[in-house]
């Protein structure tokens, strides 16, 4: 995705990411090759902070790498009504998108038996859900649609790997 977000020029990215840092993220830009004006990175987990990073550059898109990693404070007033920490940055992630008409990418863990880790909520709030299979060895990787409130899920694109980065749509069923 962070491929994605330093080729949109077009459009101001917000890329969130909660497990790598500047550096890491700064090193992998590098190894692609690819530079943008309008692609911000903001190394943050705690979901109060990154919304008032929303409301002062107010991307035109969002990329949250990866929705387990962000907490918040706003829990229930009571045990009962008490999310998870992580579990709650969802809702708030899809209510901004909401009030705001902001596409929000939110990448998440996967376990090793291939489901989305976390609670299944997560999966059942999106629009889409798209699997990358394959591995780095590999001269290809697979894109599968999971789930897709608006088409089809029997769809697929095939993607050729290059030295660092995914080259380009092979071919699309």
């Amino acid at each position: 995705m962070l491929q994605v977000a330093l080729k949109c020029a077009d459009q101001k990215i917000l890329y969130i990411t909660g497990e790598e840092s500047d550096q890491q993220i700064r090193m992998r830009a590098e190894r692609l090759g690819i530079k943008s004006e309008n692609c911000f990175i903001l190394t943050e987990t705690n979901t109060q902070s990154i919304f008032q990073h929303l409301e002062s550059l107010k991307p035109g898109i969002i990329i949250a790498d990866s929705i387990q990693t962000l907490q918040t404070d706003l829990i229930g007033v009571n045990r009962q009504e008490a999310f998870p920490r992580s579990k709650n940055a969802q809702p708030r992630c899809q209510k901004y998108s909401k009030h705001t008409n902001t596409p929000v990418f939110l990448i998440g863990h996967i376990t090793k038996d291939g489901s989305l880790a976390g609670p299944k909520v997560l999966e059942h709030m999106v629009d889409t859900v798209l699997q990358f299979e394959g591995d780095r060895n590999y001269g290809y990787r697979i894109l599968r649609s999971l789930k897709n409130r608006f088409g089809s899920t029997s769809e697929l694109g095939i993607y050729e790997n290059e030295r660092y980065r995914i080259a380009r749509s092979v071919q699309s069923f």
